[in-house]
């Protein structure tokens, strides 16, 4: 297979096929979430659960949108292994409350999606990474071997926490800043591990370009999780101020900091 860096054909159909089933998610959990239980797979209580699910199905879209259209492939394939991992939490999360669940149509779209995704999803990661030569490209920069080991610590605690929580939901409920379920403790811990994953495959790719849209993503998601925050104020046990919102501002301040800086330095090489 050429190295030429292209997004196969294969990737495109599958990704213009997951982007609706995203933003229709994002749709309902975020604009309805009180007909979580019957426009989506499950009733989702508080409304910050559901419409931070909606916001991180968004941020996904923006990855998939890119898959659609770019030009690279290295430059979203930061994100595959990522979803992977999220896709394998939400099917084995389903399968450890089936009862939860509803009986509509907004289940079984969910329930085909993650018993497809789980291996489809990894197998355009090896298919499409064969086409990466792992150069940069043409006035692309390298990050700092610091920032590549901030990130790797970042991972190590992210998936230490999904760990010890998907195993035992209780420590998630008791720590995170709303009320959870077992269900959503275990939801929750699937999109802390496509954080912690994603920061550990992006430690170990050294070209900016190969960070934007990921960066991108995780903006988008967040941006519209502190909207949603604002929104319900009464969902937060200890109020906007905790653990979560912190460790979630200093995220997107370091991105929004971050991203511009990378930017310009990147067209000051040219």
């Amino acid at each position: 297979m050429q190295t030429d860096d292209r997004i196969l054909p294969v990737t495109r159909v599958i990704a213009v096929i997951v982007v609706p089933f995203l933003w229709l998610a994002f749709l309902i959990l975020f604009f309805t979430p009180d007909l979580s239980g019957e426009r989506f797979a499950w009733a989702i209580k508080p409304h910050m659960t559901a419409m931070y699910l909606g916001a991180g199905y968004l941020g996904g879209s923006w990855l998939f949108l890119n898959a659609i259209f770019g030009k690279r492939w290295h430059r979203i394939a930061g994100g595959f292994l990522p979803i992977t991992t999220f896709t394998w939490f939400m099917m084995i999360a389903t399968f450890l409350h089936w009862d939860r669940f509803s009986n509509n149509l907004g289940f079984y779209l969910w329930l085909i999606l993650y018993a497809v995704t789980p291996f489809l999803v990894p197998a355009l990661w090896n298919s499409n990474r064969k086409t990466d030569s792992g150069e940069p490209e043409p006035n692309d920069i390298l990050i700092s071997p610091t920032v590549l080991w901030i990130l790797k610590l970042i991972a190590v605690g992210s998936l230490i926490y999904v760990v010890i929580g998907f195993v035992n939901p209780d420590f998630v409920i008791n720590t995170w800043p709303w009320t959870l379920t077992p269900l959503t403790a275990r939801v929750m811990c699937g999109w802390i591990a496509l954080l912690g994953v994603g920061a550990f495959t992006m430690s170990n790719e050294k070209r900016w370009s190969g960070w934007r849209t990921p960066l991108e993503s995780i903006a988008i998601w967040h941006v519209l999780v502190f909207v949603a925050a604002f929104m319900n104020p009464s969902d937060f046990k200890t109020g906007l101020v905790n653990w979560y919102t912190i460790a979630i501002g200093v995220m997107v301040f370091g991105i929004l900091i971050f991203y511009p800086m990378m930017e310009m330095k990147r067209r000051t090489t040219r």
